[in-house]
């Protein structure tokens, strides 16, 4: 990826998840998965990367854009990633959701979006992050890749539960903070 980002926490911004998944239909083609995603966009914390303004001054790469609380300033098309966290426990949390337009892919941007997530998790004391992702039982490409990136941000399989999804094994993945 050419230019800069930002990580911006949000609430709220269904429309950008939307906008994002709509343009990866390998991993979330299935209407009402989609559907799911977009609804838990609307009321789970939201981390959305955002292109640096152009007009940035040099080195001001890392400045946040002006934003209301639910990030309403940033236009959906202008997010190149989103990260939803569900955060039940005090001591835990899930990534709901991680997903990047394709034309952003292995650009850093999910790991970007992660490492601000953790960030703020260790902050409030948080010590364990999970996630649950295709499990490798049912072959597929995309999310070979997919498990391939969380084990390189240091999640580890803890165990495939066949049957917690209806159709699909589900892995589930975590990373001591």
């Amino acid at each position: 990826m050419s230019g800069t980002y930002t990580v911006v926490r949000t609430l709220g911004r269904a429309d950008a998840a939307h906008d994002i998944l709509e343009e990866l239909p390998e991993w979330f083609g299935i209407d009402r998965f989609t559907h799911e995603y977009v609804e838990a966009a609307a009321k789970f914390p939201n981390y959305v990367a955002v292109a640096a303004p152009e007009h940035a001054p040099p080195g001001a790469s890392g400045a946040k854009p002006a934003l209301g609380p639910d990030g309403g300033s940033i236009a959906p098309e202008d997010a190149l990633g989103v990260l939803l966290l569900d955060q039940r426990y005090p001591t835990s949390a899930e990534v709901h959701l991680l997903a990047v337009r394709r034309k952003h892919h292995r650009a850093g941007i999910g790991r970007t979006l992660l490492n601000h997530v953790e960030n703020d998790l260790r902050a409030q004391g948080v010590q364990l992050l999970s996630v649950k992702t295709l499990g490798p039982s049912a072959s597929d490409p995309g999310f070979d890749r997919t498990r391939a990136f969380y084990t390189a941000c240091g999640f580890q399989p803890v165990e495939e539960f066949p049957d917690l999804w209806a159709d699909d094994p589900c892995l589930l993945m975590v990373k001591a903070l």
